[in-house]
């Protein structure tokens, strides 16, 4: 996974380029089977949203990561514009966020935003575009 010249997100398949997943399904049509679901989700995340966000394959590893960086903040520290904290978000649901899965023809995957480091859930029909939701933040 890419970016072309103007920094459009691309997928290199055998020499040939691609900027959208119908194109690499047609050029590599075993993505689209379950077996390689987070394959899949990967490369539907990355020509979605570039490095925007990075796709969550071990749910117990994002939770302890984003555990470790909340407590490594400074509970007291004054909220500050354009200064990212967790604690500004809170703790999310972790019980939601699962691994890429495929849901009938829905391919249903959780991805962290790399600037504000929350998980979302994205939900991309068949042959549709991923749609992103913040996962809900319970405490």
């Amino acid at each position: 996974m890419q970016y072309d010249q103007a920094g459009t997100p691309i997928v290199i398949v055998e020499q040939a380029k691609a900027q959208d997943l119908s194109e690499v399904i047609r050029l590599a049509p075993a993505l689209s089977d379950p077996h390689w679901v987070r394959a899949y989700a990967r490369v539907a995340n990355h020509l979605a949203q570039g490095d925007k966000f990075s796709l969550i394959v071990d749910p117990a590893a994002f939770e302890a990561e984003y555990r470790a960086a909340f407590e490594a903040e400074d509970p007291d520290e004054v909220p500050q514009a354009g200064v990212m904290r967790l604690r500004n978000f809170g703790m999310p649901d972790f019980a939601a966020i699962k691994p890429p899965e495929m849901q009938g023809g829905t391919l249903v995957y959780f991805a962290r935003n790399t600037f504000m480091g929350i998980p979302y859930r994205a939900v991309m029909p068949e042959g549709g575009q991923p749609e992103y939701e913040p996962v809900a933040m319970v405490e």
